[in-house]
């Protein structure tokens, strides 16, 4: 998965230092790399003549509540707070670059 980054610097501390993203070994002046779970995440700058698409990503975590305050305290934007759905458990932050990210904890335990 790829989100394009106004500022890939900053972009790419907000997944690592906000969300805990592990970054991998491949990180260079204009892409950076984070595993989230199963799946690698590039941030990269959008290329001339493109503005940054939106992208809608939703993490599953352990506990909302939990992964919404270090979020906040971190100084992530909240979008909406924790909300019971039929299927989970889910709140909104965004990136610096104002892409949503659903933090979601299923009610059957799995990733989804």
């Amino acid at each position: 998965m790829w989100t394009i980054a106004t500022d890939v610097d900053k972009t790419a501390r907000f997944y690592r230092d906000v969300l805990g993203l592990p970054a991998t070994g491949i990180q260079d002046d204009d892409w950076r790399e984070f595993q989230a779970g199963e799946t690698t995440l590039a941030v990269t700058p959008a290329h001339v003549g493109l503005h940054p698409p939106r992208v809608l990503m939703a993490l599953a975590v352990d506990d909302v509540d939990a992964a919404l305050q270090e979020a906040r305290e971190a100084g992530a934007t909240v979008l909406h707070e924790t909300r019971d759905t039929p299927a989970c458990l889910n709140a909104m932050i965004a990136d610096p670059d104002g892409n949503p990210i659903w933090l979601h904890q299923r009610h059957d335990g799995t990733a989804g």
